[in-house]
């Protein structure tokens, strides 16, 4: 039985890759930075710590390996450029080298959505042939990471193949569209957006991507291609949020919000949030621009052909698993927190 390798085993999709690895009793090994929290790896799961950005040190990973999924990412709006291409190109280039020189018999990468930037496409759900035009940092590295992967199949003949997710959510979740819940979990009453009703998310549940990644990589046919890997839902954003609210049970309010003012309003806000996290909190900031400036975009990603390869979701219906989620955040005590409880932390002096 082949043997994998997981990069950013201890992070959300990593993680849950994990569990998919361990669930079929497929041997593999975990692999994450040393000081990562490994609260979320199976039991007896095997570690070895790494630094994907040191080629030195992803080389001793691939002994005895034959598959490689590679989800080890920066996703953070607010690092900087040089951060994300330390992890996300420079550590690339290091797991693809060492991969091609260990003889790995498939690699798949992880890469994002973001990649089509909020470009306006007149014929959709977006298809993988369709141009991209990154526009924001993260997407940018990631892009130059998928250019990566297909160099080394085309030119030197290693088995990549990428998968393009959309919105993830799932349990786990700290950041991205988990966002969306910690927000909705502190107010009394959630507001709809009932004119964004024509803008698609393109929601992925985390196991679905470790499971997309899984069937691809016993593919051959499968080899240079590029899926991208969103459910059945076709889910607006206010249908999303009307989801969140009806599992956390809570009321909603239905609003008439403007997209394209309420864009530029999100930019202002978010700009503020971003010198009050980088002058006086000294933490994440609670808006961030970068991923703002995607809307008034719908993500209306296609998923033709990662079902036409014949793999079926785990959650093909967003509100299976957005009920799923905040059943977790109710275990981790998430949905307790309360405006006044966030903004006393926020504002706290940082841990000396």
């Amino acid at each position: 039985m082949d043997k994998y390798l997981v990069t950013g085993a201890c992070g959300f999709t990593g993680s849950h890759t994990c569990d998919l690895l361990y669930e079929r009793g497929i041997p593999f090994r975990a692999t994450d930075i040393a000081g990562a929290n490994r609260q979320w790896l199976p039991p007896d799961c095997e570690f070895v710590p790494a630094d994907i950005t040191n080629l030195a040190e992803v080389e001793p990973l691939m002994d005895g390996i034959d598959i490689v999924l590679h989800p080890a990412a920066i996703f953070d709006w607010s690092a900087t450029e040089e951060q994300l291409n330390a992890v996300n190109v420079t550590g690339m280039e290091n797991m693809c080298a060492a991969a091609k020189k260990a003889g790995i018999k498939r690699f798949v990468s992880w890469s994002t959505s973001g990649v089509y930037g909020n470009q306006q496409f007149d014929t959709l759900p977006i298809c993988e042939d369709y141009p991209v035009k990154p526009i924001d940092k993260y997407s940018i590295s990631k892009h130059k990471q998928d250019k990566i992967a297909l160099r080394y199949c085309a030119e030197e003949g290693l088995p990549t193949t990428i998968i393009r997710p959309g919105i993830v959510y799932g349990p786990r979740a700290k950041y991205g569209a988990m966002q969306f819940f910690d927000t909705f979990a502190m107010l009394p009453v959630i507001p709809i957006p009932v004119n964004f009703d024509k803008y698609k998310l393109g929601t992925i549940h985390a196991r679905d991507i470790g499971g997309a990644a899984l069937f691809a990589a016993t593919k051959p046919e499968a080899v240079g291609q590029i899926y991208g890997v969103v459910d059945n839902s076709d889910v607006t954003i206010a249908e999303f949020f009307r989801y969140i609210a009806a599992a956390m049970n809570k009321n909603t309010i239905p609003l008439y919000v403007p997209p394209k003012l309420s864009a530029k309003m999100g930019l202002v806000a978010a700009t503020i949030s971003e010198l009050l996290a980088k002058h006086v909190t000294k933490k994440r900031p609670l808006l961030e621009k970068e991923p703002l400036r995607f809307f008034p975009t719908s993500l209306d990603i296609s998923n033709r052909k990662i079902r036409d390869l014949g793999y079926e979701f785990e959650y093909p219906d967003v509100r299976i698993g957005v009920i799923e989620t905040v059943d977790w955040m109710r275990d981790e005590g998430l949905m307790d927190v309360s405006i006044i409880d966030k903004l006393k932390s926020e504002f706290s002096p940082p841990a000396l």
